[in-house]
């Protein structure tokens, strides 16, 4: 039987085209539905660049000296001195009782120092002179880290053959070194100490810590291994002995109740025959 096409076949054909219209009409609009689909990221930093008018041709301000280690009085500023017109006839009168008001210096020293502050040219404008910050550089590529790490072992090699020229000819076990003309250090003979020298041999004379001997700490380490092994193989052989102790005591049970089983079957097998026989 054929089945004739009703109302939900229709609605169906149409859902499937409104959908379909629906998916091309988005995929055509990409701006939208890409920034829903794919997050937006950082915004690149915006850079600006500011350029300076930096006075070109003015004379420089020389460093001037001046200053008497006193600090400044804020908001004051020193009186300048003013020279006398006619030489003094007479001496002048004792300063007032009381002690006066300090008003302060010219602030610290500078040069050779004077009644006036020192001035001393600096870089201090921070629109010209930056304060030095991090560095920051590009990451290195495969063959610069390659040549880092190269270089980085040449140079120690550099400075050991620096080191081992600085002491060509000198044998081995010789610490010592000269100081104003005089030597100092110890070598295979002797101490020495400046103007005085001292044979070595006289070291073992010292009531100082001997130093243990390899040798015979290598004896004593292996038999103390050998002692170890030994100890744990008798041991494990006495363990062994008792397992094979205990398998053997099992075995002889285990013999002795199937031997009681079988006589005792024996015995029943027995008993019935001479029941069968004695029945008339």
């Amino acid at each position: 039987m054929r089945r004739r096409p009703d109302g939900s076949l229709v609605v169906s054909v149409v859902l499937h085209i409104l959908l379909g219209a629906a998916l091309v009409w988005v995929l055509s609009i990409p701006v939208p539905f890409q920034s829903w689909m794919h997050p937006k990221g950082s915004a690149a930093p915006e850079e600006r660049i500011t350029y300076v008018a930096v006075p070109s041709g003015a004379p420089a301000t020389p460093g001037r000296s001046g200053g008497d280690g006193r600090p400044v009085a804020p908001g004051r500023r020193r009186a300048p001195l003013v020279a006398p017109g006619a030489a003094p006839r007479a001496v002048p009168p004792p300063p007032a009782t009381g002690v006066p008001a300090d008003t302060g210096g010219s602030g610290p020293v500078v040069g050779a120092g004077g009644l006036r502050q020192g001035i001393v040219p600096s870089f201090e404008d921070p629109r010209v002179w930056l304060p030095p910050g991090a560095v920051y550089s590009p990451p290195k590529a495969p063959a610069e880290r390659l040549d880092s790490a190269l270089a980085a072992r040449l140079r120690v090699h550099n400075d050991s053959m620096a080191a081992i020229a600085a002491n060509a000819g000198r044998a081995p076990g010789d610490w010592t070194f000269e100081k104003n003309g005089k030597k100092w250090g110890i070598d295979q003979k002797k101490i020495y100490i400046g103007d005085h020298s001292i044979p070595t041999a006289l070291l073992a004379l010292l009531p100082l810590n001997k130093q243990a001997n390899p040798i015979a700490l290598r004896e004593g380490r292996t038999l103390e291994l050998q002692r170890a092994d030994i100890a744990y193989q008798a041991q494990r052989a006495m363990n062994e002995e008792d397992f094979n102790k205990a398998v053997k005591q099992i075995r002889e049970r285990k013999q002795r109740e199937h031997d009681a089983e079988m006589k005792r079957k024996q015995e029943e097998k027995k008993k019935a025959a001479q029941k069968v026989i004695a029945e008339p």
